[in-house]
């Protein structure tokens, strides 16, 4: 029976030790199918997540592209506007030229316009002076005059005596 006793506790042992293996093979087997299925939910995010990426790639490009046409379209407009900028800048700036050359030359008149008006005001006072002086010189009476006869009708004329018959009659006289 001792045999039978350690036969039996062979067997018992052998089946302890299969029914052991099977566990960990079990366990295994579950870590490895938990393992697979995280792996397969992990590709299938990863999978989505590159569609979405790809989709988000492809309306950028055409995004991209419409804003490259919308540049070449406003560098176009841009250098079209700045031609006729350009253009418009140099006839304001004729027009500046010519406005400052018509400013000198207005300013060149009214210097001579002034310069010919004191000299004008300087020739009337001179003139005017000459007048006065002249004036006061015919009203003077002059020296000869005291020598002129009385009785000559062109002397009397040059120093401005009256004669006396004249001097009596009447204005009226005249109008007839």
């Amino acid at each position: 029976m001792r045999y039978l006793a350690v036969g039996l506790g062979l067997v018992v042992m052998a089946i302890l030790g299969l029914v052991g293996f099977i566990h960990s093979r079990n366990t295994v087997v579950l870590q490895l199918s938990k393992s697979s299925y995280f792996e397969s939910v992990k590709h299938k995010v990863s999978s989505d997540m590159l569609k979405e990426f790809k989709t988000n790639i492809a309306e950028a490009n055409i995004r991209l592209e419409q804003i490259k046409k919308q540049v070449v379209d406003l560098a176009t407009a841009l250098k079209s506007a700045q031609g006729t900028a350009d253009g418009k800048k140099a006839e304001m700036n004729k027009c500046n030229d010519e406005m400052n050359e018509i400013k000198t030359t207005i300013g060149a008149l009214e210097a001579e316009k002034n310069k010919t008006d004191a000299e004008f005001q300087q020739k009337k006072a001179s003139l005017k002076q000459q007048v006065d002086n002249l004036k006061i010189e015919a009203e003077k009476r002059s020296k000869v005059c005291d020598y002129i006869l009385k009785a000559s009708v062109d002397g009397m004329k040059l120093c401005g005596i009256v004669p006396v018959l004249q001097a009596g009659q009447k204005p009226e006289t005249k109008q007839r």
